[in-house]
């Protein structure tokens, strides 16, 4: 019950305390704001909490175990008698505490006020805090949204079913199931498959469309697939969920697929059929302000992040594709400069996308294709992960790192399959922001032996240069 109001002010109100938010808070507070920042969870929102950490974590225990499979490959005679995954959960918990606790500090260090409650539009200046017993009044100069987006629910699949789960759930399992059924072929459908089928469990997967990471361009599909059998055995494409039937302790998904019912159990049903902003945005009461949700459940916002009502702001999930936690960073950045008046805006170019399956796969820029639509004449290097000296020393050889270039040699993309792609990723998002050239690139020492040397040495390729292959 709420016994009272208050009524308070602040410069800066940021509702929501995930990678956009809480960057937002403490950029407005360096920028001398008086900031308020409102989550009913935990701070660091999903991907800190419930996504991106806590599943890396479990990827690198999962990767880990594997590896130890190969160690007599290169000598070492070990085994792995026993997973506790209690303990490995532990650990993954102790980790997102770390950051966790990490972010809390920064806040507190730069003066910003947390609240802990639901978050009210009352009108385009205020917005009520409803805490368990009270409530507050906040009138604000500029608020920023930035409530993040939840997992899309399917007819016949609703999360609160028995044994139907989302990546939530599925993270903070308390043992190794037998069997996974995923619906959904996305990255997080294929990093799950990453995660418990390299700890011995097996995953199937279940995806609409003729084929999975419809996002990504289809060689790389078929390259991982190659390099990976858990990406093939057990992938049914074409298939639409339609419901959960239950046989004795197991879930049994029907689907549809090419109008022939299957039946596929498992443990248990993980839903990753894409995540939505709007369940978030309609919980603020909007209809209060002059912001309106658009038909495909977002906000739209300018390059300085600003919504149709210039004092109230959206970053993050809230503001469309790509619901990325390093494009929210970036826009939580630019939103509070804007706030305080400082000229700012999000005008970057590339956004890179990484995903933590095995072998990882990074993407930024145009693909081959799309580059060969948009462009008179292009130019491929391709560099083998199999001719790294970086590569052997490690036992990690499969994979590939694939330019794409103009005529004139002017960088538009980059592509890797492989060991380290993820953090390969930054120099290439870097380069293409520069607007390099192959030879920025191929005449650059890089150190050895090192992984990024094959971005060079593709680079080389593409002009008819490459020196070790």
């Amino acid at each position: 019950m709420v016994v009272g109001d208050i009524e308070t002010g602040a410069d800066l109100v940021v509702i929501g305390a995930g990678p956009g938010g809480y960057t937002a808070a403490i950029r407005g507070a360096q920028e001398g704001l008086d900031v308020v920042l409102i989550d009913k969870e935990e701070i660091g929102g999903t991907c800190l909490n419930r996504g991106c950490i806590p599943a890396k974590a479990l990827i690198h225990a999962s990767k880990f175990h594997h590896d130890i499979q190969h160690w007599n490959d290169i000598g070492i005679k070990a085994e792995c008698e026993h997973i506790d995954f209690e303990e490995i959960q532990e650990w993954k918990e102790e980790t997102v505490e770390k950051l966790n606790s990490g972010v809390k500090h920064i806040l507190e260090r730069e003066g910003v006020e947390i609240m802990k409650g639901k978050a009210i539009f009352v009108d385009d200046e205020t917005i009520r805090v409803e805490e368990e017993h009270n409530a507050e009044n906040v009138k604000f100069d500029n608020a920023v949204i930035a409530t993040g987006s939840q997992p899309i629910e399917i007819p016949g699949l609703e999360f609160e079913k028995e044994k139907i789960i989302s990546s939530r759930e599925l993270l903070n399992l308390e043992e190794i199931p037998d069997e996974i059924v995923v619906v959904g072929g996305g990255y997080i459908g294929m990093e799950a498959v990453t995660k418990f089928a390299k700890f011995g469990c097996k995953v199937k997967v279940v995806e609409a469309a003729d084929r999975v990471l419809t996002n990504f361009q289809e060689d790389i599909v078929e390259k991982l697939r190659e390099m990976n059998p858990d990406y093939g055995d057990e992938i049914f494409t074409s298939a639409k969920a339609e419901e959960v039937k239950y046989d004795d302790d197991k879930a049994v998904l029907v689907a549809d697929q090419d109008g022939e019912e299957i039946e596929i159990s498992g443990d248990y049903v993980l839903v990753a059929a894409g995540r939505t902003a709007r369940p978030n945005l309609e919980k603020l009461c909007l209809e209060n302000t002059d912001v309106e949700i658009n038909n495909n459940g977002f906000l739209d916002v300018d390059k300085e992040m600003r919504t149709s009502q210039d004092d109230i702001l959206a970053l993050g999930d809230a503001a469309g594709q790509p619901m990325l936690a390093h494009k929210a960073y970036r826009e939580g950045e630019v939103a509070a400069e804007v706030a305080a008046g400082k000229p700012s805006a999000f005008d970057n170019q590339y956004i890179p996308k990484a995903m933590y399956t095995d072998p990882e796969v990074g993407v930024v820029g145009l693909n081959p294709e799309e580059a060969r639509e948009k462009l008179d004449e292009v130019k491929i290097g391709e560099f083998p992960f199999s001719a790294s000296g970086r590569a052997l020393t490690t036992n990690k050889t499969e994979g590939f790192v694939r330019v794409i270039a103009s005529g004139d040699g002017k960088l538009q993309g980059v592509q890797i399959v492989g060991p380290r792609a993820s953090d390969m990723l930054s120099e290439a998002t870097l380069a293409l922001e520069m607007q390099a050239y192959l030879d920025d690139i191929a005449n650059t020492i890089h150190a050895h032996p090192t992984f990024p040397e094959a971005l060079a040495e593709a680079c080389k390729d593409a002009k008819n240069q490459s020196v070790h292959i």
